[in-house]
């Protein structure tokens, strides 16, 4: 059991459990840390993928417009791992959203190559390089 007492009064919590160990311990270490990760990803889902926008009155729509923001959040999940050791490593998926995705580019393609310009002043042009080598040599990412 947690019991707080805020400016609004009391806000108590309780946890009902078989585990054996101390309340205390069992909160801080096992309840906190469970919903902090948790709450985390769905707070991405929803303000950077706007996963929650599900307005069609067929089941089936809403279902697969869900499944489509589940897809483009693991894809970012995989840039943002392919980001490890830039600027952008620990970037939110808005942000990611924001500064890789909606970058101005030109876009060639021949039939060997795709050639992508950025423009002289764009920011991220490292990063957008380095990403973007990562995903196109071949090496394996994790997704968790």
């Amino acid at each position: 059991m947690k019991a707080e007492w805020l400016e609004k009064g009391a806000n108590p919590r309780f946890i009902v459990t078989n585990l054996l160990t101390d309340a205390q311990e069992l909160y801080d270490d096992f309840y906190v840390q469970r919903g902090a990760s948790s709450e985390h990803r769905i707070k991405e889902l929803k303000l950077g993928i706007k996963a929650d926008r599900l307005s069609c009155q067929k089941f089936i729509v809403n279902q697969f417009r869900l499944f489509l923001s589940q897809a483009a959040y693991i894809l970012l999940l995989g840039i943002r791992q392919a980001a490890q050791g830039t600027r952008l490593a620990k970037a939110t998926v808005s942000r990611l959203k924001e500064t890789l995705i909606k970058t101005a580019a030109k876009v060639s393609v021949s039939v060997r190559k795709v050639l992508v310009e950025l423009a002289d002043h764009c920011p991220f042009a490292y990063e957008i390089s380095l990403i973007s080598q990562r995903l196109s040599s071949g090496v394996q990412l994790i997704f968790f």
